[in-house]
């Protein structure tokens, strides 16, 4: 999301206010998934480099706000923010937060000790913005007791400006076979981290499920899994093998056998992702990840029409009001292969579509980061 705030600036910079100018330190510290919130000691010395980057954009380009993302409830990404708040914030005269993770307060009132959460108000407290993703996601912020709150929702670019031509009629044409049980599939997306937090697993289980159901009740719908992601521990990646190749999952995958239930397709960006969104007709993402706030998977899957089978977690219930998607409290297998049974039928492309266009495009996303940048500004010369 990051990424896409600095294109979108740069894309609008045209337009743009003259009195807001943007410089980032790309301050990347994990190579790969399975580094991510895990402590190693280059990562500090690297650390204090993109500290030195942002007094060089401070004292050199003028740079006096200071924008940051905030760590989730992982200690060591939190000790991470220590650093950075430690040298960064005496030499900036504002402060803003950008809470994309959930999960710090939550971490402060239940893992961390007394002094951690003593230097963690110290050094957080008080911030001049925090801007969050939804009403649910305020409850971090409010924690650090900031000046001013604004809610900004995610937004990206349209993966599908083609979708009334080429996207909708194929799925309408998929839809209206299910309706009249003829020999199809239900072609169901698992996109994301591949972790049991994330859901993979209770999907794989629901997906077996559901069709030993069909089976026995002779529905001529055949339900495909396509997994896209990366695993986050060797581990996670060994279940996911020694799974897939029970018996009721037909053995190991190959991408190549569309009969297989399930299909993984790795790490996928740019067209070869547009295409299995193209190819589904469901998103089913059944998380309790401790820090998810507000997924993008999910955006880009009412981008595209699909109906989406989720978790009632964090901000997603925000996320999806008003949408045609199945909401679930955990991650119980047959309650999700009772959702994905009943989304087989649910004719909801146009209705997610025009949530995407209306309430998640990007440029709603950067008109709405730009203006609560700017009214930091705005606030000091009205006082």
């Amino acid at each position: 999301m990051v990424k896409l705030m600095l294109d979108g600036f740069q894309h609008a910079a045209r337009g743009m206010e003259p009195n807001l100018r943007v410089f980032h330190v790309d301050a990347k510290l994990s190579s790969n998934l399975e580094a991510i919130g895990k402590f190693q000691f280059w990562k500090v010395f690297r650390l204090l480099v993109y500290c030195a980057q942002a007094y060089f954009h401070r004292f050199v380009n003028r740079a006096d706000i200071f924008y940051y993302v905030p760590a989730p409830g992982l200690r060591a990404a939190v000790y991470r923010d220590w650093i950075v708040m430690f040298f960064c914030r005496p030499v900036f005269r504002k402060i803003v937060f950008h809470w994309h993770a959930a999960g710090l307060a939550e971490w402060l009132d239940t893992s961390a000790s007394e002094w951690e959460r003593k230097i963690t108000h110290w050094l957080l407290d008080d911030a001049d913005l925090s801007i969050v993703l939804s009403d649910f996601s305020q409850d971090d912020a409010k924690r650090f007791s900031p000046r001013k709150i604004e809610v900004v929702q995610n937004g990206i670019p349209d993966p599908c400006p083609d979708f009334e031509a080429s996207v909708l009629p194929d799925r309408q044409e998929r839809l209206r076979r299910r309706c009249e049980q003829t020999q199809t599939t239900f072609g169901v997306l698992f996109v994301g981290a591949c972790t049991a937090a994330k859901g993979l697993f209770a999907t794989l289980d629901a997906i077996a499920l559901i069709n030993q159901r069909f089976n026995a009740q002779r529905i001529p719908v055949s339900i495909r899994l396509t997994v896209a992601g990366d695993f986050v521990s060797p581990e996670e990646r060994q279940q996911f093998q020694d799974r897939i190749a029970r018996s009721d999952l037909n053995g190991p995958v190959h991408s190549a056998n569309a009969r297989q239930p399930v299909r993984y397709e790795g790490f996928v960006a740019s067209e070869a992702k547009n295409k299995i969104f193209r190819q589904a007709d469901c998103l089913c993402f059944p998380t309790h990840y401790s820090a998810e706030g507000q997924p993008v998977t999910i955006l880009e899957a009412v981008a595209f029409g699909l109906s989406v089978m989720a978790t009632r977690w964090r901000g997603i219930p925000d996320l999806l009001g008003g949408s045609g998607s199945r909401l679930i409290d955990s991650q119980d297998p047959a309650a999700i292969a009772d959702a994905l049974g009943e989304l087989m039928k649910s004719d909801v492309a146009t209705i997610n579509r025009r949530i995407f266009l209306t309430r998640y495009s990007i440029d709603k996303f950067i008109d709405g980061i730009t203006q609560v940048l700017l009214g930091i500004d705005q606030a000091d010369r009205r006082r």
